[in-house]
Order: structure tokens, then sequence, then C-alpha cells
């Protein structure tokens, strides 16, 4: 298990065409092809940013946890949460007034952001997945050594899971055996006492597939805890790092308009 607390993340400031941005890296880095985890914060805080549409090579998750806005057609705010299937084409992000930040979770690093339509062909299979849903933060006060779980997606198959753990002040819990392909686990607000250490908003939490579940105590504000878990591998394009054969990163952001 490794804890990233958000005071730890490695900050990159992007100035790009509509405005500056920033880029927080709890773990591996973007544009890095290895079979490491990935996870990072990406800030986009004005009005209008857009990302256009596109796809990865390898399955996500997305956490909106700043601004609001658009994913495609999905109007989304704190904290939204979308799961993509890799070579599943999801987009364009597009913010509101006040911008858009959001997580990257990966259980593998991309190896690649391709842009559609012009980068279908490179499309291993056809779309998969694409399963969205809302943690509300504070929606049900807790009481002191209160816990309750929310789950946040409909049964799948091979492990794909979210749920929601809410904590009231002081409460301890066990998280969910980490029975997929690994989680993610961050903390949507209060706080997590972990490895001495005060996690506080937009912290995160990494667990390998078979880890044992990590023990979780909240702070005196209680916590809003967000778990995602990836599959277990199988033979869907993307879904098995040790079936990735990369060279290097591939990036499309250049394909015209037109295409």
């Amino acid at each position: 298990m490794r804890a990233v607390a958000n005071t730890e993340a490695r900050v990159k400031e992007i100035v790009r065409k509509d405005g500056i941005g920033r880029r927080r890296d709890y773990i591996g880095s973007p544009g890095t092809v290895d079979n490491s985890p990935q996870a990072f914060l990406v800030e986009r805080p004005y009005a209008g940013a857009r990302i256009n549409p596109h796809f990865h090579d390898v399955d996500q998750f997305q956490v909106v946890v700043k601004g609001d806005g658009n994913i495609g057609k999905k109007e989304v705010k704190p904290v939204t949460f979308q799961y993509a299937d890799a070579f599943t084409p999801y987009g364009p992000i597009v913010a509101r007034d006040d911008g858009i930040s959001f997580f990257t979770l990966r259980n593998v690093a991309s190896g690649g952001h391709f842009v559609m339509p012009g980068s279908k062909h490179l499309m291993a299979c056809r779309a998969g997945r694409n399963i969205a849903g809302v943690f509300e933060v504070g929606a049900r006060p807790m009481k002191p050594g209160e816990v309750a779980r929310e789950p946040l997606m409909g049964p799948q198959d091979d492990g794909v899971d979210a749920i929601g753990l809410r904590l009231g002040a002081g409460a301890e819990a066990e998280g969910p055996a980490s029975n997929g392909g690994g989680q993610y686990i961050l903390v949507c607000g209060g706080t997590l006492l972990q490895d001495g250490r005060e996690m506080g908003a937009d912290s995160l939490i990494r667990v390998e597939a078979g880890e044992p579940a990590p023990r979780f105590r909240a702070g005196t504000a209680g916590a809003d805890v967000l778990v995602m878990q990836f599959c277990r591998p199988s033979d869907r394009p993307g879904s098995d790092p040790s079936k990735l054969n990369r060279a290097a990163y591939v990036d499309r952001h250049d394909i015209p308009k037109a295409e």
C-alpha cells in the first residue's frame, strides 16, 4: 500500500492556448510508458477549458473534484467519477465558469493520448464500458464512530467497482478487499489518519491486487472516502499489464480537426 498526501504531490505548471493550468503528479508521470500505476490531478482553473474527445490504451478512472462542466453529454461536478475501459473514447471535457479539476487514475501507465475521430484506426477493439456516478461529500451526517458504505456502481463480473465510505469523527473501518486488479482510494472530504500523517481532501492511497485491505481511521471532522477498483486481468485489450507491448508514448493531440 502506498499513501500520498495532497501536500506531497509534485506540481507542474502547464501553459496552454486557452489558459494556465497545473498537473499534480501523485504516482508515476504522464507521458512515461511503463507497467507501473499512474495517478495525477489535472487542474484547469479557468472558464471554457476543453480537452477534445480521445481514448487511452489502458483502463482508467477519472474523478472530478473541483469545478464543473461536461464529459461528453454528461454533466459533472464534485465528486463525479467515470470509469472507462481501454480503447473507449470519451469527451470532450469542457469546463464552465469556474474551470475543472479531475484525477486520472490508472492501474498501469497509458501508452498514449489518441484524439478522436482521427485515431479510430488505432483502436485495438470496440469501445467498452463507460460508467459514471456521483459521490456527494457531506450528503449524510455521520455520528462519531459511525461508518456507512455506499455501493456506487452496478456489479461487474471482472471486479471493477466503486464504493463510497463515510466515517464519523474518530471512526475506524476496514476497506474492501482488493480482489480485482488494484485499487485507488481518494479522500474526498474530511481527513484520514494514515501512517502517522493527516490525509486531507485530495489525498490518495494505492492498494495493489491481493494486498491486505487497508484500515482507515477518520480525523475529528470525519471522512468521506471513494474506493475505486480495477478489473482482474483478462483477454480484453488493455486490461492485462503483462500483455502490453509499447515502445514509446504516442501523442496524437495534433490531429487536424478535419480528420
